[in-house]
């Protein structure tokens, strides 16, 4: 049973969209960005380091928790639709998710659509998990366990990134830990209506304007952009997290099908009447606490 302040928050959004609705506002790729950056902005919590960095080029920020010993780091792709999100709008998921895991979490601030259209956004994704793998928040060296995370955009990111390690014979992650993927930016999976009503966050005609700004002149169903069409094959340990309430539920179960059927290790975890990243938007609330603390679990034991 959610929360009262799960509940809360989920009126209020669901009261937005109606208004939208009636009002004709329609979310733009670069509305979207400002609304993330008004409405997204948090603080890491307490016992939690803020080191900003560069990662061979891509702007980016640790969260390192108190007595971090140096054994595991992770990487998290934020989402926003490939047109919105960055450092300071992932900064407290990422705190909450150092201070719970124990890990140092690097939040990689790659480059936006529509400025910067395919594959900028993988090509930075790349170099940043080059980096990471290379460096810890003291400087050069390795760790016992590296982890690629990220949600929306940011997980379908997180499987192009790691089909793309597979293709070119680079070591790969220990695992991979997804919140809610964008897998499919073509945005033709049946959850787009049968989720439609009850996602108060996001709606296929939205997804196919950030696809539109991210995709330039490259077909939405190259595997790069849209990894659901990709080879599953190789590719590490998989955890899948995702609201029985969202569009994008279709893209989760797609992702962890096709993934089990080529021999990788699946979990694919369904929350009842959760929303798009509660994790992300609410990491205090009960629910998002509960979620944050299953994929720290994730972190460390991968």
């Amino acid at each position: 049973m959610p929360s009262d302040s799960f509940k809360k928050a989920r009126r209020l959004l669901r009261f937005a969209k109606v208004m939208n609705k009636l009002l004709r506002r329609k979310v733009t790729p670069l509305g979207l960005r400002a609304n993330m950056q008004q409405s997204m902005q948090g603080r890491e919590p307490e016992g939690v380091r803020y080191v900003e960095v560069d990662a061979d080029g891509v702007p980016s920020a640790w969260l390192v928790p108190e007595g971090y010993d140096g054994r595991i780091r992770v990487l998290h792709l934020h989402g926003g639709g490939y047109t919105a999100g960055d450092i300071q709008t992932h900064r407290a998921y990422a705190g909450h998710l150092a201070k719970a895991s124990g890990a140092a979490v690097l939040v990689a601030d790659y480059r936006l659509a529509p400025e910067h259209v395919y594959p900028a956004a993988l090509e930075d994704g790349l170099a940043a998990w080059r980096w990471m793998a290379a460096n810890g928040p003291d400087g050069p060296g390795t760790a016992d366990r590296l982890i690629i995370g990220g949600e929306s955009a940011g997980g379908g990111l997180t499987l192009a990134v790691l089909m793309a390690l597979r293709d070119a014979g680079e070591s790969m992650p220990d695992g991979a830990s997804l919140l809610s993927p964008w897998a499919d930016l073509v945005v033709q999976g049946e959850t787009m209506k049968t989720r439609a009503k009850a996602d108060p966050l996001v709606a296929q005609e939205w997804l196919l304007a950030c696809a539109a700004a991210y995709q330039g002149d490259t077909d939405p169903a190259t595997t790069g952009m849209s990894p659901v069409f990709g080879d599953f094959a190789g590719l590490p340990p998989l955890d899948i997290h995702v609201g029985d309430a969202e569009v994008l539920l279709g893209d989760s179960q797609v992702v962890a099908e096709k993934a089990k059927a080529a021999g990788v290790d699946v979990t694919l975890e369904v929350w009842p009447e959760m929303l798009h990243i509660w994790q992300v938007l609410w990491p205090t609330m009960p629910e998002g606490a509960a979620a944050v603390e299953k994929a720290a679990a994730f972190v460390r034991a991968a």
